[in-house]
């Protein structure tokens, strides 16, 4: 980090924990999410009795069963055996038809756009990035040893990261002249996949995804597919693509099948060998997986991974040609999950190419499945008797507040506010009315209104428009009362295309109203990120002095009044 970038950093920090006002970004959210339709992949995989391919129906139930464990917070998953889908389950809220946010895990697919141009001539693994980067001033003096596989390795060193690129605009030219590690070795960073996707781009004269939809998603059905890009109109690369978890499996199946789809090669085995070998060996804090070409490799297993932070995976088990493809949101950055021990006991092993029919087994597994989606429950309405008198003590009514602490607030949650660069300038009411036997939620900004049907019983899905960029929102409420016997209205808000969840809770006392917010992933991940920062000798002053304040038990309640406040309203007469 260099002096600007560090005082940026910190004036960023200093606004985001600040609860008394909006936060002005250092560059302005480019709003490029735009609408993302929920329907079925557009070449779904062929469909299968479990049996069929050889994995008992109760095996794959007592799966579902462990994964329904609420600490995993798992959201969909998919799994297949040799090529054939055995089983779909999409978990409460959660929906198989959303393209699906990616952090790391997109990042394998970045490997597969370099191989692309490896199997070409276009590009070679050796290629000196101050040759490709000619044009930057100095380049060739100050690293004229780097490659192009130091960037597929994560071995570039280079100190330039996510956090600060918040704050800056040109990201490769940033990224090229940071200060490089003293210590030779992995060194996990996204920006490595941001210069990879920069050099897909100026090999190609075109970008990341049209690339890549001329000669992957097109010819695999890939279809609504969007990644998000840098202030110059780059793809991020090392994060920011949504893709249908199906999709996302497609491409899993590549690998798994060494670069072949349907009968047609698209990618060489030669590129393949070379991606799936472990070139890096990270921390084993990070887990039970080796470093490739932008791909983790097994230590213990004959296994390959796509893995994101929160819990985005696709898992090939070469060996039997198991492929488990999963997203979640649970409070981890690697493979730290306790998911891989699950799914490696129940699909580690081998399996035979057949089992003898289990209809009943078969009929059980699609019950779970089921009933594991809050859509297969009864939905509800205002009217209905044991709803509508509780409901009534909200209907209809509206509360503005004047709370200082009201500036920060806003109804998407700070995880997704912070990755766009796109803050809000405060809540000012909350108003619920009914429309159509549902309560609707109408929450007020500054500049903006977000009005949202809640289901009842079932979820209800809505697209909401946060300053241009478009989310699916699944609405789930219910009216309640808490542990003091006062009145509340319970809302859980699933941005159903990321790993974000918003819980609002709506508490009625003596005529007056508390919104009390909070997210997942929420205080405790925030936290400890925060925390980690800090431990380095240049980023911990920073982080207590923009938290206004010298002990990091301080760090935790600003986080807290951040991600989980209370803010008092009043009944607007």
């Amino acid at each position: 980090m260099n002096l600007s970038s560090a005082s940026r950093t910190f004036q960023l920090l200093s606004r985001l924990l600040d609860p008394r006002s909006s936060t002005e970004p250092f560059v302005p959210g480019a709003g490029d999410k735009r609408a993302l339709p929920l329907r079925p992949s557009a070449q779904p995989f062929p469909r299968a009795v479990p049996e069929e391919a050889g994995i008992a129906s109760r095996h794959i139930r007592k799966f579902l069963e462990e994964l329904s464990d609420p600490a995993l917070h798992m959201q969909t998953v998919l799994i297949l055996r040799r090529g054939q889908a055995l089983c779909e389950a999409a978990f409460g809220s959660q929906t198989l038809l959303a393209p699906a946010y990616t952090f790391s895990a997109c990042k394998s697919v970045v490997s597969l756009a370099v191989g692309l141009l490896v199997d070409s001539g276009t590009l070679a693994v050796t290629d000196r990035i101050a040759d490709i980067f000619d044009d930057i001033p100095g380049l060739r003096r100050r690293m004229k040893d780097l490659t192009v596989e130091d960037l597929l390795t994560m071995r570039a060193g280079l100190l330039f990261t996510e956090a600060e690129a918040l704050t800056e605009t040109d990201w490769v030219r940033r990224f090229l002249s940071a200060a490089q590690k003293s210590e030779p070795g992995f060194f996990y960073n996204s920006l490595n996949t941001y210069l990879l996707s920069a050099i897909v781009c100026r090999r190609t004269g075109g970008s990341l995804t049209d690339f890549l939809q001329e000669r992957l998603f097109a010819p695999m059905g890939i279809t609504d597919v969007l990644w998000e890009k840098c202030p110059m109109g780059v793809e991020k690369g090392g994060w920011g693509l949504y893709i249908r978890p199906e999709d996302a499996a497609k491409l899993g199946q590549l690998v798994l099948d060494g670069g072949v789809w349907q009968g047609e090669r698209l990618l060489s085995r030669e590129y393949l060998d070379a991606a799936l070998a472990p070139h890096a060996i990270p921390p084993a804090s990070t887990g039970d997986f080796n470093y490739g070409y932008q791909i983790w490799v097994g230590r213990r297993e004959n296994t390959f991974l796509f893995n994101g932070m929160l819990g985005q995976n696709v898992l090939g088990f070469r060996d039997s040609g198991v492929l488990v493809v999963t997203n979640a949101g649970e409070d981890t950055d690697f493979q730290e999950s306790r998911y891989f021990e699950i799914v490696s006991r129940y699909f580690g092993g081998a399996f035979p190419d057949r089992l003898s029919p289990d209809p009943g087994g078969a009929a059980r597994l699609a019950e779970t499945v089921r009933t594991l989606s809050a859509y297969s429950r009864q939905p509800e309405r205002v009217d209905q008797a044991g709803v509508a008198e509780k409901a009534k003590l909200f209907l209809n009514r509206s509360f503005a507040t004047e709370d200082p602490r009201a500036a920060s607030v806003g109804l998407l949650p700070m995880v997704l506010q912070a990755l766009h660069n796109d803050y809000t300038q405060g809540v000012e009411s909350v108003a619920v009315s009914v429309r159509d036997g549902l309560p609707e939620l109408i929450y007020r900004e500054k500049g903006a209104v977000y009005r949202l049907p809640v289901g009842l019983g079932a979820p209800r899905i809505s697209a909401l428009d946060f300053q241009g960029d478009a989310y699916q929102v699944a609405a789930l409420g219910r009216f309640t009362h808490d542990e003091e016997d006062r009145p509340v209205f319970y809302i859980r808000l699933d941005f159903v295309e990321t790993p974000c969840v918003r819980i609002l809770k709506l508490v009625l006392e003596n005529g007056r109203m508390t919104l009390k917010q909070t997210e997942t992933p929420g205080v405790p991940y925030v936290y400890r990120k925060l925390s980690q920062a800090a431990q380095s000798a240049l980023y911990k002053p920073l982080l207590l002095v923009a938290a206004g304040g010298t002990e990091e038990d301080f760090l935790r309640y600003k986080t807290l009044q951040l991600l989980s406040p209370q803010i008092a309203f009043e009944p607007v007469k």
